[in-house]
């Protein structure tokens, strides 16, 4: 089995995994708009980007033009899931006056991220959207403990990520045939667990 192949299964897997978490979330009841809607939000399109990523991998990543579409869509679902974070963490920790300014920043930001997508052949302009995004929520939610609105189960699920997405950066090749794109994907799979044991303590009003 050739690494693409590998690397689109395991690429299903977790959008399958993270795609129900998306809709046993949504099915919470919370009021539009709420760090909960929001999360809800992150969840769907984590898992609709995975999805999109195993098709890329599979079927679509040998073909140039197909490929350069598909991943694109993909970067640019990413870049919506990275605003619904941050909204999500600013909707948790932010006063009402705040978070209006981090919609407007973070509607800035989805904006020239899209940009940069489209312009830039480079998957760091996804990680540099998102990452300090995630920091954000983490600082959030150790600063958040004491008061009652940080989450350690969110705190895990994050650093669990970080550790996935260091596998995948410095190339961790050690256990072939999973490349560390496969391992990405398998280490994130506990991580999405618990963000979503995390995300059951955000607000929903």
């Amino acid at each position: 089995m050739t690494a693409w192949a590998l690397t689109s299964i395991t690429d299903f897997v977790l959008a399958g995994e993270t795609l129900f978490l998306a809709g046993m979330t949504a099915g919470i009841p919370k009021a539009r708009f709420s760090a909960a809607w929001f999360w809800s939000g992150a969840l769907l399109l984590l898992g609709s980007g995975a999805l999109i990523g195993g098709m890329d991998h599979g079927f679509f990543e040998a073909g140039t033009e197909s490929h350069y579409v598909i991943e694109r869509a993909n970067w640019i679902v990413l870049a919506a899931m990275t605003l619904c974070i941050l909204m999500a963490t600013a909707k948790q920790f932010f006063s009402p006056r705040l978070q209006r300014v981090v919609l407007v920043l973070g509607l800035i930001q989805f904006a020239a991220d899209t940009v940069a997508i489209v312009l830039v052949d480079s998957f760091l302009d996804v990680v540099l959207n998102y990452a300090p995004v995630i920091v954000l929520l983490l600082i959030m939610n150790f600063l958040g403990l004491r008061k009652g609105a940080g989450s350690w189960d969110m705190i895990a699920g994050i650093l669990i990520l970080f550790a996935a997405s260091a596998i995948q950066a410095f190339g961790v090749d050690a256990l072939a045939p999973l490349d560390h794109n496969v391992l990405y994907h398998l280490v994130s799979m506990p991580g999405v667990a618990v963000l979503y044991r995390g995300g059951k303590q955000f607000k929903r009003s």
